[in-house]
C-alpha cells in the first residue's frame, strides 16, 4: 500500500505548487468559451457542485422543495444565459460567497416572476434526482441555523463529500477499493457507530497490525491533501486556501 503516500493531483505538494483547476477556472472558461460544448461541460461542473448549499439556502427561507428546485434551475439559468459570470471578480477571492451574493440578488428579483417559472423551463441545468434526497436530510439537520449558516453548513459537507468520492475513484483505479472501505471508518469524522478495532481489520486484510497503522497514517495524509485539494479549488489564491481550511472545520465542528 505504498502507493498511497504518491502525491495527490492538485494539492499543494512539492514546494507549493499551484493547483492546475479551480471552479474560478470554471467560471473564467464560461466567460471566455466560445465553444458551446465546452461552456456547456463548464456550467455543468459549476451547477453540480454548488446547488446543494443555495439549495439548502434557499428551502430556509420557506419555500418547498418544488419551488426551491424551480429557483435553483432559474439562478443557474440566470447565471449562465444572462452573463451574470462577467461580473464575478476573481480577486475577491471566494466564489461561494459570489454566488449567494448572486442568489440573494435573483430571489429579490425575481420574487414576482416566479409563478411563471416552470421547473426545467428552458432545459434542466441541474439535475435534482440522485442526491436531492440526502441535501434535503442536511436542509433538516441545519434547521436550527439561519439561511446563511445553513448555506455555508451545506457548502462544507459537500466540500468532504467531494473529498471522499475523488479518493473513492483514486483507490478504485488502483485496485483498492476494498482497502479504502475497510479504513475509512478509522479516518472519517463524525461516525455514529463504534470503529472496528485494528486487531479486526487487520485480520480480515490479512496484514500485521503495525502494517495496518502505517496504512492509516498515509490514508490520514492523502485525505488531507484531498480535502485541500477541493477547498482550494474554491478559492482564487493559494494564500486563501488555510484561511478556507479553518473556516470548514469551524463549521464542521461547530
Amino acid at each position: 500500500m505504498g502507493a498511497v503516500t504518491k502525491p495527490v493531483p492538485g494539492t499543494l505538494q512539492e514546494g507549493g505548487a499551484s493547483f492546475q483547476t479551480t471552479h474560478w477556472t470554471v467560471v473564467l472558461n464560461l466567460r471566455q468559451s466560445q465553444s458551446p460544448e465546452s461552456a456547456q461541460k463548464a456550467s455543468s461542473v459549476l451547477s453540480e457542485t454548488y446547488w446543494p448549499p443555495l439549495y439548502t439556502f434557499v428551502r430556509h427561507r420557506g419555500y418547498k422543495p418544488a419551488d426551491a428546485q424551480d429557483l435553483v434551475q432559474g439562478f443557474f439559468a440566470h447565471l449562465f444565459e444572462k452573463d451574470t459570470l462577467t461580473r464575478a471578480d476573481q480577486e475577491k477571492g471566494r466564489l461561494r460567497t459570489f454566488l449567494l451574493g448572486a442568489l440573494q440578488k435573483f430571489l429579490m428579483d425575481e420574487r414576482d416572476k416566479m409563478r411563471a417559472l416552470k421547473r426545467g423551463g428552458g432545459g434542466q441545468i441541474v439535475s435534482f434526482d440522485e442526491h436531492l434526497p440526502e441535501v434535503e436530510a442536511a436542509m433538516l439537520a441545519t434547521a436550527h441555523l439561519g439561511d446563511v449558516n445553513s448555506y455555508d453548513a451545506t457548502w462544507a459537507s459537500n466540500v468532504v463529500t467531494r473529498a471522499w468520492r475523488r479518493l473513492r475513484q483514486e483507490f478504485a483505479a488502483e485496485g483498492k477499493g476494498e482497502w479504502l472501505d475497510q479504513l475509512t471508518p478509522f479516518v472519517e469524522g463524525g461516525a455514529t457507530t463504534p470503529r472496528p478495532k485494528h486487531e479486526e481489520v487487520a485480520k480480515r486484510l490479512g496484514v500485521p497490525v503495525g502494517t495496518l497503522r502505517t496504512w492509516l497514517s498515509r490514508l490520514r495524509q492523502r485525505y488531507r491533501d484531498t480535502l485541500r485539494a477541493e477547498v482550494a479549488s474554491t478559492v482564487s489564491a493559494s494564500a486563501d486556501v488555510d484561511d478556507e481550511l479553518r473556516y470548514l472545520h469551524q463549521i464542521l465542528s461547530s
